[in-house]
């Protein structure tokens, strides 16, 4: 998803439902923005996360028992991914739940 896409996304559920909370959270690496909402049956929340593109996955070990394993993460300085997360509010288990793309069309 692009970020010109992301802003008609945020216009259109600003225009038409209530903003409860707007934020950003701090991801290692990476920025979320996150906006929290009254959808149509209960309190959700999108999240449009943007991450630099990983580039090389780097594992370290030995062939000894009991050894530790070091995994080194090598991410891009220029290249971004970026995606779009929908939650809804569990009113079971009062926890967030990732709704799957399949099941919105």
């Amino acid at each position: 998803m692009t970020k010109e896409r992301w802003a008609e996304v945020k216009k259109q559920i600003k225009d038409q439902f209530n903003i409860r909370e707007e934020y950003e959270e701090d991801l290692d690496p990476g920025l979320a923005e996150v906006l929290e909402f009254d959808g149509p049956t209960t309190l959700m929340k999108v999240r449009y996360v943007t991450k630099p593109k990983l580039l090389d996955k780097k594992t370290t070990y030995s062939n000894r028992a009991g050894s530790n394993v070091k995994v080194d993460y090598v991410f891009s300085d220029d290249e971004f991914i970026s995606h779009l997360e929908v939650y809804t509010l569990s009113v079971d288990t009062n926890d967030w739940e990732k709704i799957e793309a399949q099941s919105l069309f």
